[in-house]
């Protein structure tokens, strides 16, 4: 597994649980890492199949961060089979019980050559020690992750949905609505079909947060975007909202977080459950 891959599944621990009451009293383990147990939970380790939510930090031997990803705990799917083959780092985890706070040292080449099985790169120092602060949140079936995802996934397109209607009535803007919970509003109806899913279309459009007032992205002053409708090329919103619009049409999108960029958000430009405003001009549809 590339560093990029366990970067991608782990996020970063309380800050306040972990460092706060370290000491020196690490144990050795026969797997290759030493450990310290920061706080003890009452949960059980992860069973095979679950779905183990994690937050991570890890640091150098100098205290230096390498990585923290900020925001909630991120799902990694138990697999005790493949875990047992994965290095030190993996076995540590196996150990880790629910509600568990835990520090963990493993030396760099071997967390590289095992865990990661990558180069350990120019900028560590492979005799060096990486230390990790691991806090488990919460393991869960499949089954309960996925109904997890699907009642706040609902209740987020619920909120998206009252947000936009209250900020289109505080404006006066009376715009139409879709099933999905896209909102828009057509200020100059162009001429033909509108555009459907395969065809080519030209567009210019300016990106805004929805209470935002500087664009986050243009194209106003360059040449427009092309692309294929319906393709997943763009997002969701786009996909959907350029479908009401004739070539020669301009208009306004209201776009949900849920058919933008979601929880995740995009580019540390756009936030997480960011709800999107485009003003767009369909310049030709092919």
């Amino acid at each position: 597994m590339q560093l990029k891959s366990i970067i991608t599944v782990i996020a970063i621990v309380a800050a306040g649980s972990l460092y706060g009451c370290q000491t020196d009293k690490f144990k050795e383990s026969p797997d290759g890492y030493k450990y310290q147990i920061v706080r003890e939970g009452t949960g059980e380790t992860p069973k095979n199949g679950e779905v183990a939510y994690y937050h991570i930090v890890y640091k150098n031997e100098k205290d230096s961060l390498i990585f923290e990803t900020k925001g909630e705990a991120v799902p990694i799917p138990c697999d005790t089979a493949q875990w047992s083959t994965m290095g030190a780092l993996y076995k540590a985890l196996a150990t880790v019980k629910e509600g568990d706070s835990i520090i963990v040292k493993i030396p760099t080449k071997t967390l590289f050559d095992e865990s990661f099985r990558a180069q350990v790169p120019p900028s560590l120092n492979p005799e060096g020690e990486i230390t990790f602060y691991i806090g488990a949140q919460k393991y869960m079936s499949q089954e309960d992750m996925m109904s997890e995802m699907m009642k706040k996934s609902e209740e987020q397109i619920t909120k998206d949905k009252e947000t936009i209607d209250s900020y289109l009535q505080k404006n006066g803007i009376t715009a139409q609505s879709t099933e999905s919970g896209l909102r828009y509003v057509i200020t100059t109806e162009g001429a033909g079909a509108n555009a459907v899913a395969g065809q080519q279309v030209t567009v210019h459009y300016t990106g805004i947060l929805l209470e935002g007032t500087e664009p986050f992205d243009s194209s106003i002053g360059k040449d427009p975007i092309q692309f294929v409708l319906g393709q997943g090329m763009v997002i969701p919103g786009w996909d959907e909202g350029l479908t009401l619009l004739k070539a020669g049409s301009k208009g306004t999108l209201y776009i949900p977080s849920s058919l933008a960029y979601g929880e995740r958000g995009a580019g540390g430009v756009i936030p997480p459950n960011a709800i999107l405003k485009f003003d767009v001009e369909m310049v030709k549809i092919e």
